[in-house]
């Protein structure tokens, strides 16, 4: 759903919930009459048939960079110290 869609869906349901009551029963009455086929497949859907997967290339960056081997070692005391600061 693109940001326009969804300010005007919003925009919708703002409306909807200004009307008195007697008369936001009878609008969910007359859509769900007139829907209920759409509604059903979106309240009953199986989100994971909906969503488009992102494929996964396993190997896609190898040898593509290192880590070194001293990756875990400690940092020099300096360096250390630009981490902290009394200063906000």
């Amino acid at each position: 759903m693109n940001p326009q869609q969804t300010n005007t869906a919003h925009s919708l349901y703002a409306l909807y919930e200004t009307l008195p009551a007697n008369v936001q029963q009878t609008f969910l009455e007359e859509l769900v009459q007139k829907k209920h086929h759409e509604i059903k497949a979106l309240a009953f859907s199986d989100p994971s048939v909906n969503e488009k997967r992102n494929t996964v290339i396993l190997g896609v960056m190898e040898d593509a960079f290192s880590i070194p081997d001293n990756f875990d070692a400690a940092l020099p005391e300096d360096m250390l110290n630009e981490f902290y600061t009394h200063k906000l």
